[in-house]
């Protein structure tokens, strides 16, 4: 008889499932949340700060900035240019900051384990800065020695949270276009009745296994992507204001016409499908593969 072998997760699942397991972490999430809150309020600051005027996540691009300039520093101790050592350092505290700010507002949209493993990940990139401001504080008082041990364990925690943050984005998807892989129908597909398509009114229909949002604005039938680009939350449980529907779960805003994103922190828009009436009813067609 062949015992049947126990699935088991590989050892940096575990690890992964561990660290988002640690007791307390759920309520320094809920304390931070309500700290953060008048700050979070400020749909414009929070904008800036997701990347909605770049067009895609800022966080990802900045987080670059400071590791790189870290990693340098070592290169450059091995060569005895401890001026320079010294000014990234530096440099790569400053970038270091607004990083963490950028951070600070992707992880206030976030719920749940993924809340949890991405405050780990802030809680290791507080310690990298506080490892690397020690170093510089130890450079600039000449204690060159104690300066580059701070450097090299600053970038030995920074990879672990880089880790960390890889595993938010390649795993579990947080902060990319939860739609990028949707396309079609290629065709005119017929897909409800005109007279259902009302008003101020979001009507839901399936499509080639898909949830299509459809609705009228100034008597146009406009149809949109139901699935949420930010999170893949559903638009037909949000509400409709102004031509823009108004995301469920975080409250991205997205103008119904075109699907254009107005507010954060949605930072890709909502992909739209063609509509048109035919003998009384509602056709689409979506983007080509």
């Amino acid at each position: 008889m062949i015992e049947k072998q126990a699935h088991t997760q590989p050892p940096y699942a575990q690890i992964v499932a561990a660290i988002e397991a640690i007791p307390g972490l759920e309520n320094v999430s809920e304390w931070l949340v309500k700290a953060l809150d008048p700050l979070t309020r400020r749909r414009g600051l929070m904008d800036v700060l997701h990347g909605r005027w770049l067009g895609h996540a800022l966080h990802p691009v900045l987080s670059d900035v400071p590791l790189g300039m870290w990693t340098s520093v070592p290169v450059l101790d091995l060569i005895g240019d401890d001026a320079g050592a010294t000014m990234l350092t530096a440099m790569g505290c400053i970038a270091a900051s607004a990083t963490a700010a950028t951070g600070t507002a992707d992880w206030s949209v976030t719920y749940g384990r993924d809340r949890r493993l991405a405050l780990v990940h802030g809680l290791v990139n507080t310690a990298v800065l506080g490892l690397q401001l020690g170093s510089l504080a130890a450079r600039l008082r000449g204690r060159k020695g104690r300066g580059r041990l701070l450097s090299v364990t600053g970038l030995g925690a920074a990879a672990a949270a880089a880790y960390l943050g890889g595993d938010l984005v390649f795993d579990r998807a947080l902060a990319v276009n939860h739609t990028a892989w949707l396309s079609g129908p290629s065709e005119w597909t017929d897909v409800a009745a005109d007279a259902d398509v009302t008003e101020g009114a979001l009507t839901v229909v399936d499509v080639d296994d898909r949830k299509v949002l459809l609705t009228r604005v100034d008597g146009v039938v406009c149809a949109l992507e139901n699935t949420c680009v930010h999170a893949g939350g559903p638009l037909n449980e949000g509400t409709v204001e102004h031509g823009e529907v108004v995301c469920p779960w975080h409250g991205s805003r997205f103008r119904l016409s075109d699907g254009a994103v107005l507010g954060g922190p949605a930072t890709f828009p909502q992909p739209q499908f063609a509509a048109r009436k035919v003998a009384g009813r509602v056709q689409i067609r979506g983007r080509e593969g």
